[in-house]
Formats: structure tokens, sequence, C-alpha cells
């Protein structure tokens, strides 16, 4: 797996990296010096300015080692990125999210502090970090020392930008809100769906009595379309397309149980339910529990809709010890859907015209890639001859992290003992 989560509005963001005139790998001594300021001020040996591309990560400027541009799985700032507070770790081999990093783990340079800020463009879009690096754990640094790094970093941007003294108004990237508005609005769509399928399916058989396995499905889409509303609000950005994990534990048990609880007619009227398989592997794992949850319905009524008549949605672990989230149908791919296409931005598997063809690809499925990989996780589709099956991979450290109390990952070390040339 990779070992970098990607940001929802990475498109956007790598348009807005692209744009930036000064942004080339030619190095002007302001960088190198502004670079000198952040290794002293952390009292680190190594300090840069890295660029987060689509697929590699580049330096502006790099004091203290040699470094060439290399693939974001060896890259820490990919997940500064991620937000626009700084990162600090003050040992990375007791973070769960970092023991196995390439440049962390046995074998590797043995990295062990980093302390970083994300580069924000005047548009909003992060594209890189300043920051310090050891091979010794360091103490937290304390908040001015971060203060002045943030400092720092507004300076990069500014010299790269030249922003004048009053700041000239931005164009705002308008196919960021189209994207994120077309694909969020499918998904306050999709509880609607449910509702209504439900709803009308009851006045169908009033005269039989009241199913209630049907009126707990729609009131649960009612409130899944309240909280997803308030979530959108809440975490979203809609002038950069960003959208934010808010992080938890959460119990696999509850959140399969919550997906197989989903009850509604499929396509051609028959009624259909979800079993969860009894040899789930369950325990506590830090995700964002609502958009797992929007990417599961999406699994979930995708199967209802285009698959067949058994739906199973479990969870087990694979080789490497990632977890995968499974829901399974013994429906059949029909031939014209193209599962390469469903790894491709914002594309539906395969043509339109075929979206409804039986255990085809809907219009959610896209988004659930988006939101697997904004948690560093990988969407994957198998099918065969006899069964479809859609997988939410999540990295094996996001099972560990709910295991390590969060004052453990920061905190103080031995102050460094030694240090690069």
């Amino acid at each position: 797996m990779r070992t970098y989560p990607i940001p929802f509005n990475e498109e956007a963001r790598i348009r807005a990296v692209y744009a930036v005139p000064g942004l080339q790998e030619a190095n002007t001594a302001v960088f190198d010096a502004i670079c000198e300021a952040t290794r002293r001020l952390l009292d680190c040996p190594i300090a840069h300015i890295s660029v987060v591309e689509e697929d590699t990560q580049w330096y502006k400027s790099v004091v203290g080692i040699e470094l060439e541009r290399m693939p974001k799985n060896n890259s820490f700032c990919t997940h500064t990125i991620m937000s626009g507070a700084p990162m600090v770790i003050p040992d990375l081999s007791k973070d769960p999210r970092f023991e196995t990093h390439p440049m962390v783990a046995e074998g590797g340079p043995g990295a062990r502090f980093y302390a970083g800020v994300p580069l924000v463009l005047s548009s909003g879009q992060r594209f890189g970090s300043l920051c310090g690096l050891d091979l010794v754990p360091h103490d937290a640094p304390s908040e001015k020392q971060m203060a002045i790094l943030e400092d720092l970093g507004k300076a990069v941007v500014a010299a790269l930008e030249n922003v004048p003294p009053k700041p000239v108004e931005q164009s705002e990237d308008q196919s960021i809100q189209s994207t994120f508005i077309t694909l969020v609005g499918h998904e306050l769509r999709t509880p609607l769906t449910i509702l209504m399928g439900s709803m009308q399916l009851l006045q169908k058989t009033m005269t039989k009595g009241i199913n209630n396995s049907l009126i707990t499905s729609a009131a649960k889409s009612a409130k899944h379309l309240k909280g997803l509303v308030e979530k959108v609000i809440e975490f979203s950005d809609v002038s950069t397309g960003e959208l934010r994990l808010n992080e938890q534990s959460c119990d696999l048990k509850s959140l399969l149980e919550d997906a197989a609880s989903m009850v509604l007619p499929g396509q051609e009227g028959q009624l259909k339910t979800i079993s969860c398989d009894p040899d789930a592997f369950l325990a506590p794992v830090l995700i964002d529990a609502d958009q797992i949850k929007i990417a599961l319905n999406a699994l979930a009524l995708n199967a209802i809709n285009h698959g067949g008549t058994e739906i199973t949605v479990g969870s087990r672990l694979d080789t490497a010890g990632n977890l995968e989230i499974t829901i399974t149908d013994n429906g059949k791919l029909d031939e014209s859907v193209e599962l390469n296409a469903l790894y491709q931005p914002f594309v539906v598997g395969g043509d339109l015209d075929h979206r409804d063809a039986k255990g085809g690809l809907g219009l959610g499925l896209p988004l659930t890639r988006k939101l697997v990989e904004l948690h560093g996780g990988e969407f994957e589709v198998r099918t065969d001859a006899a069964s479809t099956c859609a997988i939410i991979r999540l990295p094996a450290w996001r099972l560990k992290a709910v295991e390590v109390p969060a004052a453990h990952l920061m905190e103080t070390a031995p102050a460094a003992a030694a240090s690069l040339p």
C-alpha cells in the first residue's frame, strides 16, 4: 500500500501548484536562508522546502543533506499538506503512521524527528511544506518556535508568489466547486433515494401491514441526510474543494451492522437485505466514521440496485495487516463496465449508458474512492463469474493508532545527541 493519504481536492491542488510562476526547481538564496533559519530555530541538522506534486516530491531548497526528487511514498510532507496545521512528530518510530515508513524503518536513513508547516498559496491550496528533520528524537518545539516557523512558511509563499502589499483578487477555480458539489450532491440524493423507495413500497403494502424494516431504513436515511449536511458544512471548504477528516476511534462491529441495516427494493422491485459476515474481523479503528459510512452506504446501495440477491458486508486483514472492509454480492458485472475507469478521477465505471447494468458501477464509486484515499487507503473492485466484491482497504496503522494514547505520540525524548554535517 501507499504510505500517504491523498487530498480530496488533489486534482485542483495540482493545478494550483503548476500555476505558481516562481515555483521552479532553480533555487535562489532567499530560500536557502529560510531553510538555514529553520534548522537553527528547531536545532535540526536538516531543513527543506518541499513541493508535493502528483506522484513525486521535490525540493525548492535543502540544507544539511543532499536530496533528489523522490516518490511520495518516501515523503512526510504528503501528510503535512493534509491540513492547515503544523505537523510535529517528536519520534517518528513511535507513531503508528510512520513506524514502517521507508524513511524510518530499519534499512532506511532512520529519520526520527519531524516538524513542518504546510505552505499555503493565496488561493488556499497547499503545495508543500517547510520543515526540519533529525535522525534522533526531539522534545516537541515550543509554541513560540512553531509560530516563528509558520511565519517563515508565509515568507516562502510570499517570495514565490511575489505578493504585493495589497494582495490581488484571486480568481476561483470553477471546476473545483463543480466537482465538489456534483459528488457531494450525489450523496445528498442517495439517502433520499432510499427514503423514497422505501416509502413507495410501503404505500403498496399498507393493506398487508406495516413493514418495520422498511420504516427503520427510511428513518435511518433521513437521519443520515441530516448528519451529512452538518458534516459537509463543518468539515469542507467549497472555495478550495477540500474535505477534512474528523478522525475518532470507531467500533467495526457497529460500522458493519449500520451498513447491514439498509433494507429496500432493488430495481426489479424485489426487497433486498444485507447480512454481516459472521467471521468478520472486529476491532476498534481510527477513521472518520461518517465518511466511511458514506462510502459503505454508496457501495451497499450499488449492490442493492445493480448486484445479486445475496449481499454481505464484512471485514478482514490482508497479509500485510491492512484492514479490508468488503461489500460482496453474487451478481456479475456487465461486460461493458470498465473497471480500470473506476480509478480515474471522477469517471464512472464505463459508459454512462451502461451504469445500470447488472452489478454495474454507480456515480457513488468515484466519491467512495476519494474518501478512502483521503484516509490513506485504497479502493478496489474484484469480480469473477460468481460474484462482485468492493473492497475498502485501510492502512494497518489505523488499527494500531487506537491502541496508542495521543499523549504518547507527543512524549518528550532526550535532546539530540548527534547530527548530520
